[in-house]
């Protein structure tokens, strides 16, 4: 952890008191000047710091940063060893990690980026990233066959449902990798990895997860009927370290289960595609069925005009009576 990060946990620590530049310098054995070289780092962040000769420094407000020890203690009980880089910026969080994973960077390290670039979805969409919302990429080696990929897909899905739900927020979930706030969209999770022929495998998995907190004042015309973000639907404001971690704790819980299907009763129950007519891509071409179910991998069960049924791995399922996909 660098000066500035220590500064930041100390402001937060005591936020209604005035800490003086003398007993963190002291506290990190750095100079005074070193101090007053981060504080002004945090104010050219944002953070509203008062400075007053012989009383020190005091916490006026804070945007939402990344604290890394107030971090640390929210999934100190993990099994997985997160561990996380937050970036200002960069193209694709996903593509960031993939390159780390092929590097051999273990399994628990985070990309988190404040903006991306050239955000992607599944399918080669691409992902709207602006300013303020959380974009996350995770690192797992998990001993799991390719086609397990879709159920990891749905757990994460479920991880993100039940930690909004910490905060008081009910999402719905369109399969297999979209969360919904009244009948638009507000996550989107992408799962990408290298497949080890030798051991029939997967070598790594990247998951990322993008969340919309905020509005978007540049948000185009043609998404705004599709896209909305927490802060617009519930009038909340949700800090993303609080809900980073909440996100991990889940997966921490749920990943370890997933031959099990634990993460299923949730991934059903609040499912928006059980029940609607979609349109898929099945054994024979394009078609027009119900959608009535999953299977234990997290597959579509779909049921023909005919009565039969088939279970959909691949594609996206398009609402016939709707504009999303």
């Amino acid at each position: 952890m660098n000066l500035r990060d220590e500064v930041l946990h100390v402001l937060l620590s005591s936020p209604e008191q005035f800490i003086s530049g003398a007993a963190v310098a002291q506290q990190f054995q750095v100079s005074r000047n070193a101090v007053w070289k981060a504080v002004e780092q945090l104010k050219s962040e944002g953070v509203r710091i008062a400075s007053v000769p012989n009383r020190g420094y005091k916490l006026e407000s804070v945007p939402d940063l990344y604290d890394e020890k107030s971090f640390l203690s929210l999934v100190k009980d993990c099994k997985i060893p997160w561990k996380v880089q937050w970036l200002s910026e960069t193209a694709s969080t996903n593509d960031f990690a993939k390159s780390l994973a092929s590097d051999g960077t273990p399994e628990g390290q985070v990309i988190v980026a404040d903006r991306q670039t050239m955000g992607k979805g599944r399918l080669g969409r691409q992902f709207h990233s602006p300013k303020g919302g959380l974009y996350m990429s995770l690192i797992l080696r998990p001993k799991l066959p390719p086609t397990q990929m879709m159920a990891v897909t749905a757990c994460t899905a479920a991880s993100v449902h039940q930690a909004l739900a910490e905060f008081g927020i009910t999402a719905q979930i369109k399969w297999v990798n979209d969360l919904f706030l009244n009948g638009r969209k507000i996550c989107g999770i992408l799962s990408e990895g290298s497949f080890n022929a030798e051991l029939l495998r997967m070598d790594y998995l990247v998951i990322g997860i993008g969340i919309n907190l905020h509005p978007d004042p540049h948000l185009s015309e043609v998404l705004q009927p599709i896209v909305t973000d927490l802060q617009t639907e519930t009038g909340q404001s949700v800090l993303r370290v609080p809900l980073l971690a909440a996100i991990l704790r889940q997966l921490d819980r749920l990943l370890p289960e997933l031959s099990a299907h634990t993460f299923l009763p949730v991934y059903s129950h609040y499912s928006m595609t059980i029940g609607r007519m979609v349109r898929v891509q099945g054994q024979n071409g394009e078609m027009t069925a119900k959608a009535v179910g999953f299977s234990d991998d997290a597959g579509l069960i779909v049921e023909k005009s005919d009565g039969s049924r088939e279970i959909i791995r691949t594609g996206t399922a398009m609402f016939v009576d709707s504009c999303f996909t």
